[in-house]
């Protein structure tokens, strides 16, 4: 069976870091690009073995699977011209963040197969977390070797439509709240006198580290973090301090707010 032709709308990092990260499985497949600046979408076609279109209609009209890879204002652009030539045995796979399938298929007569998708900037280095949602009208094959390629670079899971925007904001978004973490642990240890490459070598390995065992263990965190924390020491003491400046809800009150952020985008 040969494999689908893909198409991207947009050539922006995230497509980037998709081909970068899926290469080597998409390697023989018919890869084709379209980008409002051609200039962008020649140079992605360069570094990544891609066909640039001259216009969304060529893109669309060659594509099995038609990946929607544009910023969310710009996507209901972008659909009016594709509704018009994308085939019926085609898929969309929208990447945009708070876009709903409904409102995808809301500019075709008949509703389109489409697959709603977030990965994140972690599939980059083999362990990304991508969520995937099909509409009703998508073929069990394409939703399984979706399932699959995703699965080459990390974790894929099936995660209802209206968990979406959860899922958005917290393995979307979430790489750049772990690396915020990440580096105040660092300038905690460059306070008390550790240089900083070596800060943040420490704070990354520790914090991959931990996450490792909460995948792998299958122990509740505050059971692992109880592990570490002996009566009066110095993890109590650190503990005592997140946990008088609300950690915990600065933290929730973050996913929360990226999760409201992106309902907004789909109002």
């Amino acid at each position: 069976m040969s494999q689908p032709s893909i198409g991207f709308i947009g050539a922006g990092k995230i497509v980037d870091i998709l081909l970068g990260a899926l290469g080597p499985t998409l390697r023989g497949r018919s890869l084709n690009i379209w980008n409002r600046t051609p200039a962008r979408a020649q140079a992605m076609a360069k570094l990544h073995g891609l066909k640039v279109c001259e216009s969304i209609a060529e893109l669309a009209e060659s594509s099995d699977w038609l990946f929607i890879a544009v910023k969310p204002h710009a996507v209901a652009k972008v659909m009016a011209e594709a509704c018009l030539h994308v085939r019926e045995s085609s898929l969309i796979v929208s990447m945009s963040a708070g876009i709903s399938i409904a409102s995808i298929q809301s500019h075709f007569t008949v509703a389109p197969r489409v697959m709603r998708i977030m990965p994140n900037l972690p599939l980059s280095v083999g362990m990304g977390m991508t969520a995937l949602c099909p509409s009703p009208e998508t073929p069990e094959a394409d939703t399984k070797a979706l399932l699959e390629l995703f699965s080459a670079v990390g974790k894929a899971r099936l995660i209802e439509e209206r968990l979406f925007d959860t899922v958005t904001a917290l393995s979307g978004s979430g790489p750049a709240f772990a690396f915020l973490f990440i580096e105040s642990m660092a300038d905690g240890a460059v306070l008390n006198g550790m240089d900083r490459a070596a800060a943040y070598e420490f704070a990354a390995q520790t914090v991959m580290g931990a996450a490792r065992i909460i995948l792998d263990a299958g122990k509740h965190p505050g059971e692992l973090k109880d592990i570490v924390a002996s009566p009066a020491g110095t993890t109590m003491a650190g503990i005592h301090s997140l946990e008088r400046k609300a950690f915990r809800a600065i933290v929730m009150d973050a996913i929360d707010a990226a999760a409201r952020r992106s309902r907004e985008l789909n109002a």
